[in-house]
This record gives C-alpha cells, structure tokens and sequence, in this order.
C-alpha cells in the first residue's frame, strides 16, 4: 500500500532562494529561519532571504547553524573558524584552524562555554574570556553531539558520554557494552555516531560494517539494546534524524524515512523526495516543515494534513469526481478515461473508454454502474468488470442525478431528462418513448436532489427552479432578481445552499433566500467554484483558497496554496471518513477535517522605518522636526505562510482613530505628510475572529511644529506687533505734528507771498509807471489822437485791473498770463516809440496753470536797463517752454548790457529798482519748497566779439496742468 503524500511547496533558485546546496537549518526564538549555504549564512523572513557575512571568513560555506541561550545564531566552516551573530552583523568568534587542521567540527553551545568535537578531542571554549580547555579521549571515533537544556551527550568507541551543563561541567561516562572491535582488532565503527530522542526513549546510530546499526539505550540503567524495524535505511547515507510526535523522519541521501514508534516498534509509514539528499529537516512555529537538500534547494510541507493522491502525472487533470463509499470513489478526467480510487490503499484504477473526449461528468449509480457523460458521447460502466456499454442519451452532461427509486436526472447545455432506472443502458431510439423531458431549450449548469422535501433543483442559466414531486416548477429569486447558480447543495438543517458566480453564496429554506455570504462577511471571494455540505459544514472551494464554513457558529476557516492546497480549480467535492477529498487539475487531493486547519499566533514586528526617503533605525518613539513629516513604517510577522495572504490591521492615533486594512502581501504604510502633532502608529495582524487576537505593536510620533507655529515665537511676533503699533501710532503722530508744522508753515508761506506779491503790486504800480503811462496818454489827447488816446486809456485800466486781480492767486491760466505781458508791453510800446518791437511765444498744446504776475518783473528789468539806454532798433523776446516737469521762460534783449547799465546808474545815481528782487527770490524758493524742483532764475550776458549784444533772463518756475 503506497500513503498519500503531503503537498509541498520548492524552493529553487528560479523563485528567489539564494542557493541550492544547503547543510543545515534552524528557526530561532523570533521566527526567522536561519540557513547554512554553500553560499553562505542566511536569515529568512518570510519575505527575503538576507546574508550575513564577515571580512575575515575563509570562503563563503558554512555548517551547523545553531542558537544559543543568548539568541545569538553560531555557525562554523571547515576552515576551523566559528561565528555568530549580534547587532544584525556576523562576528568571528574564535579560530581554531592550528587545531582542527582542516577538520569539519560539530558544535554545541551551552553553560556559557562553546564545545567543539572533533575526532578525538572535545574543546571547551569560554564564551567570555575565549579561554580554551581540551578534554582528552583515547582513539579518533568521537560521534557527533546530542544537547538538551541539561546537558551533552556524545559518543566514543563503546560508551556514551554526558557534559553536565550545571555550575561546573562534568563528563560522565554513561555505557560500556558496546562492542567497537571486531576479531582481528579493526574498527566496527565507520563515520561519526548520531544520537537522538523520541519522547523519553534515546537512541544511537552506528555505522558499523557499511551498515547502520540502531541501538536504544537507558541512561539510568547504563545498557543499549538492537532494535529492529529500521532495516530500510540501513544502506543510505544518513544525514539528519527529527522526532515528530510520535514518528521519526530519517533524512537520507535517498529522501526522507517517516517511521512511527510504537510499543518499542519502529513501523514504515512512507517516504518522501526520494531521489533526494536530505540534510536537515525542522518544524517551524506555525507547522511547516522545512527539507534542505544538498543539490536541489528546499522542500516545505505547509500542512501535513494536506495530501495528494499518487495518480499518474497523465491522469490527473480530473473533470469531475463522485463517491461511491467510504473508501471509494470514482472520477472522470479530461482525457476521456475515467478512474476507480481507492482511498485507504491510496491506489487508482483507470478505465479506458473507446474516444478521448473529455468527461463532462459521471455518477454513481447503486447498481454498481458508472453512467459517464462526454462531451461528445456517453457510456454505462460496471465498476466491478470495468466493462461498459455505449449509450446515446447522456451527451454534454453538465450533471447527474438519482431520485429514491434510483431514476437518473440528468441536466446538460439544452435540457432537463428523466430516466427511469429500468431504462438506463437503453438506447437513445428505444428510449423516445421511455423518458420525460423536463425542460428544453434552456442550458443548465448544476443540479441537485432534496430527498427530505422530494424537491429537484436546477440552476439554469438565467435563473433557479425548484421542482416538487410531480414536476411542477416555481422560480426562487434573491431581491426581486435571479440566481445565476453554479453549484448546490444541503445541510443537515434543511437549508439549500446555491454556489454563485459572482455574488458569493446563498442559502435557501422554503424557497426563500436567508443567509447571504460574501467577501463582506467571510468569503476570501465572490466567485465560487464548488460546495459541499458535510452535516453543519458547508466546504467552499473558491477561485483562491478553501474555506469552511460552520453554519450554527458563522465562523470561517481558510486554506490557500501556501497552506498546501494543491490547485484552485476544483472540479468535485466528496467527504470520506474525517477527510475532505477535491478533484482539481493537478489531480486528487484530501484534508483532514479538523487538522489541516492551523491556529495562527502570529506575533508582528517593525522592521523598517524611513523618514523622508531615509532608512532610520528602530525605536519606540520619535521625535521629529516638522518638516521631517513624510514616514514610511515597514513592519513584518516572521514565518512562510502570513505574508502571502495575510493581511494587517492598522491606524495612526492622532491622526485618524479608524483602523484599517492592508491588501494580502503588503506589510508597508508610508504617510506622505503628516502635520504637526502626537501620533501613535499602531499595527496588528488581521486574523479570523475565531482566533485569538495578536498583541498590537506601537510606535510613537511626535512632529513639532515649526518655529512660526510656537508658542515662544508667536508670543515674540505678538510682541513685536505691539511694539510696531505703538511705533507706528507715534509714528503717525510724528507725522501728523510734522503736517501740521507744515501747514503752519504753509500758511505762514502763504501769508509771506500774499506779503510779496503786494509788494511786487506796489513795485509794478510804482509812480514812475504810472507817470510814464499817464505823460504817454496825455501826449496822445494833446495831439488830438482821440483813438489812440482812447486805446491807451483801455490798455492801462485793463493792466491796473488784472494786476489786481492775480495779485492774490499763486497760480493762474497761462493765457491770462500771457494777456497781462502783451498788455503790459503795449503800454511801454506807447512810450518807447516805433522803434522798439518785442515777440511773445507759447507753443505747447498744453493747458497748464502758471504763478501770476512772475515775469513782469524780469521783463521790466530789461526794458529799464538793457533797451531804454539802446539806440536805434529795440527787440524783446520773450519764449515759454515745457522742460523735465518745469516751466521755462526765457527773456532775451539786445539792450546794452548790465556792465554799461551799472556805469550808467551810477553816474546818474539812479536807485530806481523796477522790482524788489529779493522779493521775487524769495517767492522762487518758496516754490522751490513746495514743489521740490529745479525752480529760480539765472541771467546772462550775451556778447559778441568780446563786445555786449543784449542780455538773456532764463526762469524756471513751477506749473499746474489742467484738468
């Protein structure tokens, strides 16, 4: 009888594994799996696999990785060198190559000493002072070392030694009955002895005669007993032996051995990888067991309890599956064979039919037939002979089923048929007469018998139809919408269960839809592939795990293929005994109802923190400035299974109370840019509520405000703001002081040209002028000239009224001022005769606003001056100019100059001043103030070869434009 194998999962270096020649394994007290390579050490997560090396190793290979009571990780190499790890690096312990001269040494760590075997010597090395002792012992045939929490036991030619691991190590030898000679005195031991335990017995291994031997031995009463059952790996290679339980797994360089031991028996159970050298085999945390191998990378087995059938690789692409008993069943393959499995011999009969077109489906029939439906032709076959009849009635079939007087339903892509059991190897022409269509014209997709309720349902593909007794049909719905069903069945309290496409799974009791599950509520998925019922337990095999569901509890337990399910595409669903069994496209595999389903403690750790792109070391909390806000927090639960499906629960208090859930594989949270605050990240495995909740593993967070922010620095802008009010309203009333010194100054200004220009009114209605125009109006009556007598007497009341008039405005028309000089110079026309001549000009095109009464004063200067002393012709010019936002006034005449007027002044000892001008100085600085411009006047001589030809006046004054 050949057992079911587990399923395994390989490890190669095509999916990630570093190596494929490994010497020894290990998990350590936090759950990573530790690995010996020829490659080197390497530490395993459950994500990636990690090297750790040292700069004065000897070559890469290591061996016998092991763990102290430190947690320290050790491992040696064949050059005599020993490490282990601490802070995350590989340290060089000690070199022992002077003397193990190139022997590979086995090791054991314990009472704070490191014991290293050799073939002849055990050294004791002292972990803190590396001080070496060495015990002696008589011939080269020390076995390699067996520890325990108390204590070393190895063995020499005949006897077994123990290291007590107390205060003070002790070595006791324990046994002497072993014979290690033969008759002519040559050694009957080959190669180093091995010793273990199973449960409270202890055992040894020899290799003796190229054969090994086993013998059990009692410490307490020092004797060793053969024993027997373990003939088959007397001629392998024996690398590795793990008690399990109650079995004993040999790993060897043809697999491994699984004996069970039993009243002093050991009893061949099975063998696994059996072209394999196995060299160390470990059961890690969560049950998966670990295979390393010399050439071929590592094996795991996920779940014992998960196994496959042993079906040829050409025979396994099952289509559909069906139970005849308790230890049979029958299946159909997409070949056209179909098989006969046995399930307590884990055997298989296949059974070929005439065609090669696939099985769409077969059933059972208690008549000891198997009616077989294809996709394109169908059969009766006697399961005892294997013979069988062809038919033509069962095509296509999508599934069968039998009422209790053993008539057969069948459902396929048009219709819904009724045999009778009498009839079912008929013919198809005989059987025209002898069947009942149910219905036509519709194609189905499952069906199922309720012998309770004598009810047939059928999912069509549009909608479900339950059928009574005598065939009468009634739709069942869900919200008022159809059931796309695919595939059904019933559990021990009546209710029917119908396996959907894409919305989970319903169940039905009369005729109505109750209970409703998805992905909301348990279901890993919405599309279903197969169910089962099995009493209260509903078996969901979906498009990525196999769950159960206990329909009393509404709990939920799940398998995925990193558990051990071997395929996703299941085909059937049968119960055998306390297994499940599932035919699937990689064949035939089982579960144990109650074993396969592991208890996850899975314990989470953080094992990344970046802070603005930067890898930061682990802490518990932080304290972070405020533009440090960008944080990336990777956290990790040790072991092979979690991170493949699990998934983690998570929330940063302070933030956002609200948990929430990673996607299966991710095990990172980055937040892009937290504000200011008290943070505290928490995380925690995502478990089924059945089981016991993980620990929560927290980090806390402190980003400080910025310095803007604080409460020093805004207490300090507070107070600058204060102070800058306080300077600003001193400030305005600085301002408003200095305004109103500015307007007192202004209107003392103001009072200071209506002062000047009274004056320069007095000074331009001065006797002289007035006498002068009068003579030149009295000469004009005299001489009869009433018209121009008439024209004078205008003239000189239109000057003496404008003068007036502007003498109390600082600014007026240009034109008006204009008007005035024209006037003005008419009048003095009329006293210097025809002989003087002047020109006025303004030939901007802007209106602008000018001082009144300013340029008089210059013009008369030059009449009095420059042109009264002048014979012959006398010319004014007089030209207005815009220039860099003044006014320009330039008076010109060729009188005779300021140097010959002075020499004529003095000798006639004429005083006369035409105006004050120190007056009209100061109106001109006044402007200046108010205007702050380039405002007042320059004169100029004019000459010609060296001799005076008039002089030239240039004023600059301000002006208004208008508006």
């Amino acid at each position: 009888m050949q057992a079911q194998e587990p399923v395994f999962l390989h490890l190669t270096e095509k999916n990630g594994l570093p190596d494929k020649e490994f010497y020894s394994i290990v998990e350590d007290s936090k759950g990573f799996i530790w690995l010996a390579a020829d490659k080197g050490l390497f530490k395993y997560d459950g994500k990636k696999f990690k090297q750790y090396t040292n700069q004065h190793q000897k070559g890469l290979s290591v061996f016998g990785v092991k763990q102290d009571e430190f947690n320290q990780i050790w491992c040696n190499n064949i050059s005599g060198q020993f490490f282990y790890t601490k802070n995350n690096k590989l340290n060089l312990f000690i070199d022992l190559s002077s003397k193990l001269k190139g022997e590979l040494a086995d090791f054991a760590i314990g009472n704070h000493y490191l014991w290293v075997f050799s073939l002849s010597k055990v050294y004791q090395i002292s972990l803190k002072s590396k001080e070496i002792s060495t015990f002696l012992i008589g011939d080269k045939d020390l076995g390699n070392p067996f520890s325990d929490k108390k204590a070393i036991y190895f063995q020499s030619k005949d006897s077994v030694y123990r290291i007590d691991l107390g205060k003070s190590a002790k070595l006791h030898s324990l046994a002497t009955h072993l014979p290690y000679r033969t008759k002519n005195n040559s050694a009957i031991s080959q190669g180093k002895s091995i010793i273990f335990k199973q449960d409270s017995e202890s055992f040894l291994v020899q290799s003796r005669m190229s054969k090994n031997i086993f013998f059990r031995f009692n410490i307490s009463k020092n004797r060793f007993k053969k024993i027997k059952g373990l003939e088959a790996v007397a001629d392998k290679r024996i690398y590795a032996i793990f008690s399990n339980n109650n079995e004993i797994w040999i790993g060897t360089n043809k697999g491994v051995w699984m004996y069970s031991y039993t009243n002093d028996k050991f009893q061949f159970k099975k063998q696994l990888f059996k072209e394999e050298d196995i060299t160390r085999i470990v059961k890690d945390k969560d049950d998966n067991y670990w295979f390393t191998t010399l050439n071929s990378g590592i094996y795991i087995i996920p779940n014992i309890n998960i196994e496959k059938s042993s079906i040829l690789s050409e025979n396994k692409n099952i289509s559909s599956l069906d139970k005849v008993n308790d230890s049979t069943l029958i299946f159909g393959l997409t070949n056209g064979k179909i098989g006969v499995y046995d399930t307590k011999k884990n055997s298989s009969k296949i059974i070929t039919l005439p065609t090669n077109d696939r099985v769409s489906s077969l059933i059972y029939h208690p008549s000891n037939k198997i009616i077989v439906s294809k996709d394109r032709s169908s059969y009766v076959v006697n399961i005892k002979n294997s013979k069988y009849t062809k038919v033509s009635d069962y095509q296509a079939v999508k599934s069968f089923l039998i009422d209790d007087n053993g008539n057969l339903v069948s459902t396929n892509y048009y219709s819904v048929k009724l045999v009778r059991e009498s009839d079912i190897e008929l013919d198809k022409n005989t059987l025209l007469t002898k069947r009942k269509i149910i219905s036509t014209g519709k194609r189905t997709y499952t069906s199922l018998y309720d012998k309770q309720n004598k009810e047939v349902y059928v999912a069509y593909v549009d909608d479900l139809i339950v059928y009574d007794s005598v065939w009468n049909s009634k739709e069942i719905q869900y919200k008022n919408k159809p059931i796309y069903g695919k595939s059904i069945t019933k559990t021990n309290d009546g209710t029917i269960w119908v396996a959907t496409f894409k919305n989970g799974v319903l169940g039905i009791k009369n005729n109505t839809v109750l209970y409703h599950y998805n992905v909301h509520n348990g279901l890993t998925s919405n599309n279903i592939e197969k169910i089962k019922a099995d009493k209260d337990i509903l078996w969901i095999a979906l498009e990525n795990s196999i769950q159960s569901l206990n329909i009393n509890t509404k709990q939920f337990k799940t398998l995925t293929k990193n558990e051990g399910v071997l395929s996703y595409d299941i085909s059937g669903i049968e119960i055998v005994n306390d297994r499940i069994y599932f035919s699937s496209s990689e064949g035939l595999f089982s579960i144990d109802k109650e074993k396969s389903f592991k208890n996850y403690h899975p314990q989470v750790y953080f094992n990344q923190i970046q802070i603005n792109e930067k890898d930061t070391s682990i802490t518990s909390s932080y304290n972070l400035k405020f533009h440090q806000n960008s944080i990336k927090l990777g956290f990790n639960v040790n072991g092979l299974s979690y991170n493949t499906k699990g998934r983690y629960k998570y929330r940063l208090k302070g933030f956002n109370d609200k948990w929430f859930l990673t996607d299966a594989g991710e095990n990172a949270v980055k937040y892009n840019s937290l504000p200011a605050g008290n943070f505290t990240f928490q995380v925690q495995p995502s478990l089924p509520s059945t089981s016991k909740a993980s620990t929560i593993k927290e980090i806390n967070i402190v980003i400080n405000l910025p310095f803007w922010k604080t409460w020093w620095f805004i207490t300090l802008i507070i107070l600058f703001i204060t102070i800058g009010i306080v300077l600003y309203f001193k400030s305005k009333m600085r301002k408003k002081e200095r305004e109103r010194v500015v307007e007192l100054e202004k209107l003392s200004l103001e009072k200071e040209i209506i002062a000047i220009n009274l004056t320069a009114l007095r000074s331009q209605m001065n006797p002289h002028f007035i006498f002068n125009a009068l003579n030149s109006i009295q000469d004009l009556v005299l001489k009869q000239d009433t018209e121009a007598s008439y024209d004078s007497i205008v003239l000189f009341a239109e000057l003496i009224r404008n003068a007036l008039n502007y003498s109390n405005k600082d600014f007026i028309p240009i034109e008006k001022e204009l008007r005035f000089l024209k006037v003005y110079l008419q009048l003095e026309k009329l006293r210097f005769g025809k002989e003087f001549t002047y020109d006025i000009n303004y030939s901007e095109n802007i209106e602008i606003n000018v001082p009144s009464l300013l340029i008089q004063p210059f013009i008369e200067n030059s009449l009095v001056h420059g042109l009264l002393h002048k014979s012959g012709n006398k010319i004014l010019t007089i030209n207005f100019k815009l220039m860099n936002e003044v006014l320009q006034c330039t008076i010109i005449d060729n009188g005779i100059g300021r140097v010959e007027a002075a020499k004529i002044s003095k000798r006639q000892g004429n005083h006369h001043e035409s105006y004050a001008l120190g007056a009209i100085e100061k109106r001109l600085e006044i402007f200046k103030k108010q205007f702050n411009g380039n405002i007042g006047y320059s004169i100029e001589d004019l000459y010609e070869k060296n001799l005076s030809i008039g002089t030239k006046v240039v004023v600059l004054m301000p002006f208004k434009r208008q508006f």
